[in-house]
């Protein structure tokens, strides 16, 4: 091999890792930034119940594709702002687009207290799906038990 078929394969490799690293930062932020929505969601539904749910689908939660929804432990979707239609549904048996029991699986979260869920779902506007990852945190207002979430997509 020459000298100049290793330099460009050991730059290929740098060029790969430096990649992988940028990407990674990237999720750890957008991470921090959902976690923190969510967690204020939570707050906010702790401290006034479902009278929190119209300020949630406010501009002020909204932002592009990122939004906070809120379904009861049910399953039945009580606050989603791309489609306030949706709202009154049973979300319990939703898969995404490989087949994942996403709905059971933010239930099951929720019921654990918090946590990540990864799944493939297209962006909006799209048909080929996309990484998605979405964060899920119980919250309690009086006799209600809700899950709150909101997601990235990768």
């Amino acid at each position: 091999m020459s000298k100049t078929t290793i330099l460009l394969i050991i730059l290929m490799v740098l060029v790969a890792f430096v990649g992988i690293f940028t990407e990674q930062q990237i999720e750890t932020k957008q991470k921090k930034e959902v976690k923190t929505l969510v967690d204020d969601a939570v707050q906010l539904i702790e401290k006034k119940g479902s009278t929190a749910f119209s300020e949630l689908k406010s501009d002020s939660w909204v932002t592009g594709d990122l939004y906070v929804f809120v379904w009861r432990l049910d399953g039945i979707r009580v606050v989603y702002p791309p489609d306030v239609t949706g709202e009154g549904k049973n979300m319990t048996d939703l898969v995404d687009s490989n087949g994942k029991a996403i709905g059971k699986l933010f239930i099951q979260t929720a019921e654990n207290g918090e946590g990540w869920v990864e799944y493939y779902w297209p962006k909006p506007n799209q048909t080929e799906p996309s990484k998605k990852i979405t964060y899920i945190k119980r919250a309690e207002y009086q006799n209600q038990t809700y899950l709150v979430g909101a997601g990235f997509y990768v």
